[in-house]
């Protein structure tokens, strides 16, 4: 049984389910081909159960590969509440109350959150308690769902329903229902923790002001003559050929 496994697989007839095929070996090794120009990366399909952890690290593409949470889609599709991205309330740098669980009525700011997944982490709350590889102990925070948090009025420091609004500058805001207080979004903040007001452009980056200038002017004539404009060509005009 383990020769004819062998021969088949030396074959190519025989694939195990965690063995890439032999054809993506001649492609990477062989001569270019239109595959080697794809990316490397995959998407995160419809299935994909969404963690904290970003769905392009080598952990999580593996996942996707081999399939793993398909069963646990097929099991928790119908208990799923995804909230669309013009309802979504919460960002990072907000002050939420939590509504279930063992930390339920505590307060705390939101440090993480994952549109794609519904995922909203809590500092210091909501935590479990975990034992890592050198063998200490620590307390990781777990992820609550959009309706397991509710945001706090600032003028009474009390979970709040929210509505949106727009303002008499044309910004949308959240606007609390009981007390009609605007609930202002958290000033936006960089993947290092640095608030995006205070960020500096380095030699090579491009300021805002360079990326919002016109550069571009639409016109009416062909990219042969807005060349001969810029260039200042003047091109006699041909003369006119009839074929017969």
């Amino acid at each position: 049984m383990r020769l004819t496994r062998f021969l088949l697989e030396k074959r190519g007839w025989l694939r195990l389910p965690g063995k890439p095929p032999e054809s993506f070996r001649l492609i990477r090794h062989g001569a270019l081909k239109w595959r080697d120009y794809r990316p490397r990366e995959i998407d995160p399909p419809y299935w994909y159960k969404w963690t904290l952890t970003s769905p392009y690290s080598a952990e999580e593409q593996q996942k996707i590969m081999t399939g793993q949470t398909i069963a646990w889609y097929q099991h928790n599709y119908n208990k799923m509440k995804i909230v669309p991205p013009d309802k979504w309330l919460y960002e990072v740098g907000d002050k939420v109350q939590i509504l279930v669980g063992k930390d339920e009525g505590k307060q705390g700011e939101v440090i993480q959150v994952v549109r794609e997944g519904n995922l909203i982490v809590v500092g210091g709350l909501n935590c479990k308690r975990q034992t890592s590889e050198g063998g200490m102990m620590s307390d990781v925070e777990q992820p609550l769902q959009h309706h397991e948090v509710s945001l706090i009025d600032p003028k009474t420091s009390k979970p709040v329903s929210v509505e949106f609004k727009v303002s008499p500058e044309g910004k949308r805001v959240r606007v609390s229902k009981e007390s009609g207080h605007i609930i202002h979004w958290p000033p936006e903040k960089l993947a290092d923790g640095t608030l995006k007001s205070e960020f500096k452009c380095g030699e090579k980056d491009t300021t805002y002001e360079d990326a919002c200038k016109r550069t571009f002017v639409p016109t009416m004539e062909t990219w042969e003559e807005e060349l001969q404009k810029i260039s200042g060509i003047n091109d006699p005009p041909r003369r006119k050929t009839f074929w017969y």
